[in-house]
């Protein structure tokens, strides 16, 4: 009886030992690394409203918003742009001098630099329209991972609209996501977004 208690005992004991090495060896296992930050410096190439080129290099050094769309939008474009607007006069020139604003249009075919600079500069002269070919659009995409598709208006015409993501991406200085707005966001809460994106 005796000898089978302590036969018990150090079977338990044997037992608690090899717990207690495996919890010391997972504390002494290093933690996982972080994931990288996700950027928007990938390669990518685009054309600007006074036909200059634009890539991944182009807007670093300043946060920048990038928000992807077409000037003949209906509804989505004009109200986020005229709402971004209202934003960067709230917090004023001297801080919206230090940020990069950015429309990328998804509609080549329509908006040339032309009609991106008239379009956009009437909603504050601190956006910069840019495009680019549909190959250039694409690859673009894919590095800010947005969405966008032309959408017939009925079937057989050649009249179409453009579908698209509709969040303002915000990147800070060394082109790190940073966050997203949204028309839709209340003003202060925006304007918060946008003075931490500055400091």
């Amino acid at each position: 009886m005796i000898y089978r208690m302590y036969l018990m005992l150090l079977v338990a004991t044997a037992l608690l030992a090899g717990v207690a090495f495996y919890l010391v060896q997972q504390g002494a296992r290093p933690l996982p690394a972080t994931q990288p930050p996700v950027t928007f410096t990938a390669p990518f190439s685009l054309t600007d409203m006074q036909g200059q080129p634009v890539n991944e290099t182009t807007f670093l050094g300043k946060p920048t918003l990038y928000f992807f769309g077409f000037t003949q939008c209906p509804d989505v474009c004009p109200t986020t742009l005229n709402t971004l607007a209202g934003w960067l006069n709230e917090i004023g020139p001297e801080q919206t001098a230090r940020l990069n604003v950015v429309f990328v249009s998804v509609d080549p075919a329509r908006d040339t630099p032309e009609v991106l600079r008239g379009y956009v500069t009437a909603f504050h002269p601190q956006i910069v329209g840019v495009t680019g070919t549909e190959d250039e659009l694409r690859q673009a995409a894919k590095v800010f991972m947005v969405y966008y598709a032309k959408v017939p208006l009925a079937e057989g015409s050649e009249d179409y609209t453009m579908s698209h993501s509709s969040m303002i991406l915000m990147a800070d200085a060394q082109g790190h996501f940073a966050g997203t707005l949204d028309a839709h966001d209340p003003a202060d809460a925006a304007l918060a977004k946008l003075r931490a994106l500055l400091d």
